[in-house]
């Protein structure tokens, strides 16, 4: 009866703590689990913090000089090409100084969604500078990328921006040569762009 007894109280606290204990395991590896969770949701929206603009939502230039790069590995292996667009607001300081630059920034967040909008998957939008963006059209020659530059700069004409006045871009197209680097290709794209503006802004140079 001793020997019975004891093995009776001693098996019951022991199935006990065992099923205690693999509930509190199993509780906390749900919360690793959420935890790790919540951590790589953080991380990857420090991750796109980190490479996008706060204003706009494009890309920012470090990410940009990153795409351009791949580009041009490609180009320069498999020959395949690609272009870019550089689009510049007209006038942009006499909005910001008749309108006020919260408009001013209203006027870069809508023009940032038209690109948006209107870009292909493939393609990548950036803001380059202060009112300047930068896109980038891989497997684009020169004469695609400049119909493409003329349905923004068009769009970009034609868009409300609930002020007394249009707003316009001008734009400048070049598309990668042999033996040629991102800092050759963005200048020529930055003189065809000077170019526009020269012969009167609202137009897209190539």
């Amino acid at each position: 009866m001793n020997q019975t007894y004891e093995k009776d109280v001693y098996k019951y606290p022991d199935n006990e703590i065992r099923s205690i204990a693999k509930e509190i395991e199993g509780i906390t590896e749900k919360e690793m689990y959420k935890k790790n969770l919540e951590l790589s949701n953080l991380n990857r929206k420090l991750e796109e913090l980190s490479i996008k603009d706060d204003l706009t939502g494009l890309y920012n230039r470090r990410k940009m000089d990153q795409e351009l790069e791949k580009c041009l590995y490609i180009w320069e292996r498999y020959n395949r090409p690609f272009s870019i667009i550089i689009i510049d607001i007209d006038d942009f300081k006499k909005i910001n100084d008749t309108y006020g630059h919260l408009i001013g920034d209203m006027v870069l967040e809508k023009i940032s969604k038209i690109i948006r909008e209107d870009i292909r998957k493939s393609d990548i939008a950036s803001r380059w500078g202060g009112e300047e963006f930068l896109i980038l059209l891989p497997e684009t020659n020169l004469q695609n990328a400049t119909l493409v530059a003329e349905a923004f700069r068009r769009k970009i004409e034609e868009a409300n921006f609930g002020i007394d006045e249009k707003i316009t871009v001008s734009v400048g197209v070049a598309n990668i040569e042999n033996n040629e680097s991102i800092d050759s290709l963005i200048q020529r794209a930055d003189k065809n762009l000077y170019k526009a503006k020269e012969y009167g802004k609202n137009k897209v140079v190539f």
